[in-house]
């Protein structure tokens, strides 16, 4: 799933130009994700996310993208 990985990339500290570049997509493409995971995370924050995402199971700790 194309957010599980910018989610993954988000927890590396890429920013979103970053992440664009990283995957090949157009940085509002990558915005958008980063808006909807937000959501549905229910989450306000990128580090939030990632600390849910961590808790949760959905990503390692020893993310590096």
């Amino acid at each position: 799933l194309r957010q599980t990985q910018v989610l993954r990339l988000i927890a590396s500290g890429l920013t979103n130009p970053e992440i664009a570049g990283e995957l090949g997509l157009s940085q509002r493409t990558v915005d958008r994700h980063v808006s909807d995971i937000l959501t549905r995370l229910n989450v306000r924050t990128r580090a939030a996310a990632t600390a849910f995402a961590v808790e949760h199971g959905l990503i390692g700790m020893g993310v590096s993208g």
